[in-house]
């Protein structure tokens, strides 16, 4: 019997909320301003820019070059007993330092 009752009264609360209301209008629509059209901007022509010949140069050639790499008098260099990991004669020798905290 409660169930019925609290299933009516849910019901009832239901189609009152969602039960249409109109407002009534509290100002009097106004009309919109008019705009007047504005004239198109005008194209101006695209002239074409003229392609470009290749010019013709002699073969190409590789120098090998010193590369010089900056140093920092800071930085001690690699050690015997520094970890280190690939040939000891390597063009290029990577430093990391890392904390590991």
């Amino acid at each position: 019997m409660y169930k019925r009752l609290i299933m009516a009264v849910a019901l009832g609360a239901l189609a009152v909320g969602c039960a249409s209301q109109s407002a009534a209008p509290t100002a009097v629509p106004t009309a919109a301003p008019t705009v007047a059209p504005t004239a198109l901007p005008t194209v101006q022509a695209v002239t074409p820019t003229p392609a470009l010949a290749p010019t013709p140069s002699g073969p190409a050639a590789c120098t090998l070059e010193p590369m010089s790499f900056p140093t920092n008098p800071s930085i001690p260099p690699v050690a015997e007993d520094d970890h280190t990991h690939g040939p000891a004669n390597a063009a290029i020798t990577l430093i990391e330092y890392a904390d590991f905290q």
